[in-house]
């Protein structure tokens, strides 16, 4: 569902989510919300196990049900809606993405329009894939700017293959929505497991990938301070205005020949302004002159299920390839879609297939394989399974985590390398741990 689609309301309670419970394990910016608001369940609670609030938001399910009662469902809209989003992204944080997508596409409504014009545009197209056309565009391109829905991992995982030829290519700086301004991240190597969209498996290895390759990490969220500028600008505009400012400052202003790649969420890549919405690409590229490359990954990409997904997405079933990320393109070469969403390109993705009951996409481009680890402890209890690298803390953010449902043996996704295992039960209690040795 793109936010141009998106009510008003949907939109603000998103800005909301964004500014302050997208880190699911930092205090919800709602600091005057309820305590039982549904900002307010998504916090880590000091002494807890980092998917606490996951179960807090799962157990609230009764009371953000539809209300039909006239009156209330329009009053009660707004917390449900929060509630959704919030759920959604814990989900996706602690391994369970087809939940994560079940949760957000109660967000929007399913197409149930007639799909023959879509067919009809569409059917011709030339599948394009989307690496490769960016690894071209590289060659030119000062500034890459690529999107994600905060709750769908999979949309990470072509920006985790980017790094390593953008590099090559003179990239030297990678700027993430999701950073947080922390020095020691270089030389720790690891970003904490604290819940937020950053200790999620597949983001945890985006940023253990690009310091591998030598990136320069640059956060440039709006800060509390920015807020407090004295304009006429709306909460929304002064966001995305503030957080051009701060990738300019931190990137072209001390190095005028840099070139970036740029992991965003949503629509803040849009380059042109709406009625509705005021993108940080545009802000950005009046601030520089510079008109980045954008790439959307949250329209036409897999949902829950087939008639929740966009159109196109519909009228293509079974003809989008399982095993890559592509772009439509029209006979002149134009990514269809683009010129709709106020971008260059429009990623189109199938529904990644399973592997033991988990997405395949957590091979994360060959740098995982899947390992089958017995954990009997779970046979009639629900636990969480964890892995970290053997020399990293437990502090550090996970390899690979995923909810056991009373079973005795559970698929990770891992590494070539001595890793660590621990299971442990919902309340936090570690039940076992131990070190698996490097694959022969």
């Amino acid at each position: 569902m793109s936010m141009c689609t998106m009510s008003a309301a949907i939109r603000t309670l998103l800005i909301l989510l964004c500014l302050s419970a997208g880190a699911l394990g930092q205090s919800a910016g709602a600091q005057a919300a309820a305590d039982d608001s549904p900002y307010a369940l998504a916090r880590t609670r000091a002494g807890e196990p980092a998917w606490a609030p996951l179960l807090r938001l799962r157990a609230a399910a009764p009371r953000f049900a539809p209300d039909t009662t006239a009156g209330r469902a329009e009053r009660g809209a707004p917390e449900r809606q929060a509630w959704l989003q919030l759920l959604a992204q814990a989900e996706a944080t602690f391994g369970n993405p087809q939940r994560a997508l079940e949760a957000w596409d109660q967000l929007g409504r399913p197409f149930t329009g007639d799909l023959t014009p879509f067919r009809q545009r569409y059917g011709s197209a030339r599948q394009v894939s989307a690496f490769d056309t960016l690894v071209a565009m590289a060659d030119t391109a000062r500034v890459i700017m690529v999107n994600e829905r905060h709750h769908a991992a999979v949309d990470r995982l072509l920006t985790l293959r980017l790094l390593r030829a953008l590099r090559a290519k003179g990239y030297r700086y990678f700027a993430a929505e999701a950073f947080a301004v922390d020095t020691a991240l270089p030389d720790r190597g690891y970003v904490t497991d604290d819940g937020s969209y950053l200790s999620e498996p597949l983001f945890a290895e985006v940023v253990r990938e690009a310091l591998r390759l030598g990136y320069t990490l640059v956060p440039y969220e709006a800060s509390a301070r920015q807020f407090d500028e004295p304009d006429s600008l709306t909460p929304q505009q002064r966001r995305d205005w503030a957080q051009a400012q701060n990738l300019v400052a931190r990137t072209l202003a001390v190095d005028p020949q840099a070139r970036v790649l740029v992991h965003a969420g949503f629509d803040h890549i849009k380059q042109q302004a709406s009625a509705t919405w005021s993108p940080m690409a545009a802000y950005f590229t009046r601030l520089t002159g510079i008109d980045p490359v954008t790439v959307d990954q949250t329209n036409a990409t897999a949902r829950s299920r087939p008639e929740a997904s966009h159109p196109v997405h519909q009228a293509l079933r079974g003809r989008v390839p399982l095993d890559g990320t592509i772009f439509l393109s029209d006979s002149s070469g134009e990514s269809i879609g683009a010129s709709a969403l106020l971008v260059d390109l429009v990623v189109v993705r199938a529904q990644a297939p399973d592997i033991a009951g988990r997405p395949a996409y957590m091979t994360m481009n060959g740098l995982r394989s899947a390992r089958r680890v017995s954990v009997p402890e779970c046979r009639r209890l629900n636990c969480v399974v964890t892995a970290h690298r053997a020399a990293e803390p437990d502090e550090a953010a996970v390899l690979d985590r995923v909810e056991v449902v009373q079973q005795d043996a559970v698929t990770l996704f891992l590494p070539a390398e001595a890793v660590r295992v621990s299971v442990y039960a919902h309340d936090g209690r570690r039940l076992r741990s131990w070190t698996l040795p490097r694959p022969r």
